[in-house]
């Protein structure tokens, strides 16, 4: 009897990844030092969602991976008399 695997990997990945990465707020006022922050502002948010969508992929292969590892661990295998006889069924 085989007993299928199924881990819910989509599940652990949390909510703060889950969230949207929020777009730059236009500049308070006028002065040029904060024009060339909020030019600057959208480079270091798609370093966030690259961040977050790295890890989430590092999360779900992970996953994948265990569940992998644990449906050859509940793989059928022969009765032990074929595994003493190297498989011949002598």
């Amino acid at each position: 009897m085989t007993i299928p695997v199924a881990l819910y990997c989509a599940g652990r990945i949390p909510p703060q990844l889950r969230a949207e990465v929020a777009p730059a707020a236009p500049p308070a006022d006028n002065s040029v030092g904060q024009w060339v922050a909020f030019g600057d502002a959208p480079t270091g948010r798609l370093e966030t969602a690259n961040d977050r969508k790295a890890t989430m992929l590092w999360i779900v292969e992970a996953c994948e991976a265990e569940e992998r590892a644990a449906a050859a661990r509940l793989a059928p295998r022969p009765p032990w008399w074929r595994r003493l006889t190297g498989g011949t069924g002598r």
